[in-house]
């Protein structure tokens, strides 16, 4: 599958799902669902790539305990996050 292939199928697969989701947990989903055969990391490298973009953004796993969808600021980075697909990451999937 090509990079922008694979780029569409995870916004696909995020879009569909509609709920903040770990990058494993999106990866597993997608083996089981689609039957991708790329690899765990490919998944973490393409989400990474659409939260520069705009079509995902990280979310406070804690927050979403508390039903709060609270986006990461930059500075902590470094944090354990779900992601959630963004309005303009479904845009993206209903232009394609």
């Amino acid at each position: 599958m090509p990079p922008e292939e694979r780029r569409e199928a995870v916004l696909e697969f995020m879009a569909d799902h509609g709920i903040a989701l770990p990058p494993k947990a999106i990866f597993r989903g997608m083996k089981t669902e689609m039957g991708i055969h790329f690899s765990y990391r490919t998944v973490q490298t393409i989400l990474s790539e659409l939260e520069e973009k705009g079509l995902v953004a990280r979310v406070n796993k804690a927050a979403l305990d508390d039903g709060d969808i609270e986006p990461i600021p930059k500075d902590e980075a470094g944090r354990r996050a779900y992601y959630m697909i963004t309005m303009d990451g479904r845009r993206e999937v209903n232009d394609s």
